[in-house]
């Protein structure tokens, strides 16, 4: 029976509450805030417990134990973020960063945050409850002028950047994204030489007034798209910015080609991100002038054709990524120029064919090289003999042998999934025996696997999962390869993995249809006839009792998928829905400063659910100590004590995930 809202809701404050008895009982450094690593049990309660009961958690920094910091998670208030501080401060410690989710803010905005944290270093307001627009008045950061460093307010409905961040002349990174700005002024920036990176993407900006960005003199990192219109005004005063080294125009509106004009201006930018814009074609000499790019995103948008010579100029161009596209042929010289190159991604195209001749100026330098999702049938000789990394997931083989692979001595991850191979060679991957280490196999067409551990001595990670199988003798072989390299693996220390060990199930013969390959006994592996395979299993008839022993083959639980990874390989979508959020690997474009939130938010999210799983282990510890006395069952019922602890075993405690983009956060189900 599924618990009540208001039951859910009961049960998560629950929760918290004994988290903060557990702190408040001497674990913590900061009485009455608790920190959220640690558990310990606790049930005693009481109403003056329940009184102090708030949403705000603190932790020491690390590497400092004088500097805390807080975090406020959905459901807190004003009043709990002004409880912690005040631990933090009876502690004699110092309140350094303070992170705020979903806050319920009262009318009158943000408080005068230098009368509760006079050394605060660090801000993140995200997602605020409510369409009002968060008021931020002009005291909200005055005293802070020197000693705040970072300042996020997302998603919080703001019309302008507040007034009150003027003063603040030592600011490094500042994030105004997810929110309704359509200008930038002149004197927003003028005190902000210290900047070094931007953040108000995914605004309505359609103008920046004139020098707006010229005190930016610091500014390494801009991230200026979605929604937002890159027009004159806009390209402009990002040319003023020569500090800059990395550019997101990511889902700007208004970008048809690349802004050759603003590339003029700021040729020592290193990473620059226009995916998801309209840029349906590239011409020779359009990033020419960025000689000191190292990486390049133009996944997910419109591009059918590349001319030859287009990155002619981008000599340290390390990382290209032209992912979701509409690309159907490759000319022989449109990789022309790029003598640094590592990794390419051609995925979620349209590549048939892919001429012999079309790699080797990268031939040098590639070490990664993905294809997936494109209608290639066959691999032909690329040249790349320094490739270690190769992705040809969902393409369109029907078989892979050691021919195709010849290039590739130096291969040591290979993904093969969703592809349409029958069958495989014993010497298939004899060119990368001994080098190797990761291979997916992953829903094809396989039957068998012809002794593909014993091949291949250095793999450590095989996902062969999803195949119908014929668990037969030949199949046999297979299993006890695996059982042996687990036996070596425990003896030397060495790495094994066996991903999504559960989905690796025989398909043939019926009797054994559904059943985990890893956890079938060694003598059922028979062989295989085909004309007398039934979907019913044979009847048997005993006619004398005939003890027999035979060896149980016994799979350690991590090979038997108690502790696989079945996210390793997450299926993706698909070309045509390409998700640029949800396959964004585009590494090392945001630098540290930029991030930190991000990781405040997902941890918030595991930690909370966490706490539920503790918290309704304590209560159900707690009603069981509960005596028949203390039930509240009524007269003629079976104990109280009993029923408790039932309906705490059947409810059920829920959490949405808003997977908006821009926003992760844990709330109570309302159903």
């Amino acid at each position: 029976m599924r618990r009540r809202h208001s039951d859910v809701v009961i049960c998560l404050f629950l929760s918290l509450f004994l988290y903060s008895n557990v702190e408040s009982a001497g674990s913590s450094p900061i009485p009455n805030c608790p920190d959220l690593d640690v558990l310990e049990n606790q049930s005693d309660l009481s109403q003056d417990d329940l009184n102090n009961l708030i949403l705000c958690f603190c932790k020491l920094e690390p590497n400092d134990d004088e500097k805390v910091a807080i975090s406020c998670l959905y459901g807190s208030n004003m009043d709990h973020l002004m409880k912690a501080t005040e631990a933090v401060k009876n502690a004699s410690l110092v309140t350094s960063s303070i992170s705020i989710q979903h806050m319920e803010f009262p009318d009158g905005g943000l408080p005068e945050f230098s009368k509760i944290a006079p050394q605060l270093q660090s801000l993140d307001i995200r997602e605020c409850s409510g369409q009002d627009e968060l008021q931020v008045g002009d005291d909200s950061f005055k005293g802070l002028e020197q000693t705040l460093r970072n300042l996020t307010i997302h998603a919080c409905n703001l019309m302008t950047i507040p007034k009150s961040v003027d003063s603040l002349e030592n600011l490094e990174t500042m994030a105004f994204s997810s929110n309704k700005l359509d200008t930038l002024g002149v004197d927003q920036f003028k005190n902000k030489k210290q900047l070094s990176y931007l953040d108000v993407s995914g605004n309505f900006i359609t103008s920046i007034e004139e020098k707006a960005f010229e005190p930016l003199t610091s500014l390494e990192t801009l991230v200026i798209g979605e929604h937002n219109f890159v027009n004159d005004t806009v390209v402009a005063e990002i040319g003023r910015l020569k500090a800059l080294k990395t550019l997101d125009l990511s889902r700007a509106d208004g970008i048809f080609s690349p802004p050759e004009d603003l590339f003029k201006e700021i040729p020592q930018i290193e990473t620059l991100k226009l995916s998801g814009c309209s840029i349906p074609t590239l011409e020779p000499g359009q990033f020419a002038t960025l000689k000191k790019l190292k990486e390049l995103d133009l996944r997910v948008n419109l591009i059918e054709n590349i001319t030859a010579y287009a990155f002619d100029g981008l000599e340290s161009l390390q990382r290209l990524s032209i992912a979701g596209n509409f690309i159907s042929n490759l000319e022989p010289d449109v990789f022309f120029g790029l003598s640094s190159l590592e990794d390419l991604d051609l995925g979620w195209n349209e590549i048939k064919t892919i001429p012999s001749e079309v790699f080797k100026p990268l031939a040098e330098k590639l070490k990664i090289l993905s294809l997936r999702n494109n209608p290639i049938s066959k691999l032909p000789s690329t040249g790349l003999g320094n490739l270690e990394k190769l992705g040809l997931a969902e393409c369109g083989f029907t078989n892979i042998t050691a021919d195709q692979l010849k290039d590739y001595p130096k291969l040591m991850d290979l993904d093969l999934s969703k592809c349409n191979i029958s069958s495989l060679d014993a010497n298939t991957f004899d060119n990368q025996k001994d080098v190797l280490k990761k291979l997916n196999l992953q829903k094809n067409k396989l039957k068998s696997l012809p002794n593909l551990v014993k091949n291949l001595p250095a793999v450590e990670t095989l996902d062969v999962s999803s195949n119908p199988y014929i668990c037969d003798g030949e199949l046999a072989h297979f299993v006890f390869g695996v059982e042996d390299r687990v036996k070596q693996s425990e003896q030397s220390g060495s790495t094994f993995f066996i991903s999504n060990a559960n989905e690796t199930l025989c398909d043939r013969p019926y009797t054994l249809r559904g059943e985990a390959i890893l956890q079938v006994e060694a003598e059922k592996f028979q062989p295989y006839d085909e004309q007398s395979d039934t979907t019913t299993a044979p009847t048997t008839t005993t006619t004398a009792a005939v003890e027999e022993t035979t060896t149980e083959l016994k799979i350690p639980d991590i090979l038997v998928g108690s502790k696989t990874n079945d996210t390793l390989f997450k299926e993706e979508p698909r070309r045509e829905v390409y998700d640029i959020s949800k396959t964004d690997d585009a590494k090392g474009v945001y630098n540290q400063k930029g991030s930190y939130a991000v990781f405040i938010t997902v941890g918030a999210i595991g930690l909370v659910s966490i706490i539920i799983i503790v918290a309704i282990v304590l209560f159900i510890k707690k009603n069981k100590a509960v005596g028949p006395e203390k039930s509240s069952g009524s007269p003629g019922k079976k104990g109280g004590k009993s029923d408790k602890v039932v309906k705490m075993e059947d409810g059920m405690v829920e959490i949405e995930l808003d997977s908006q983009p821009g926003t992760q956060h844990a709330t109570p189900s309302r159903r």
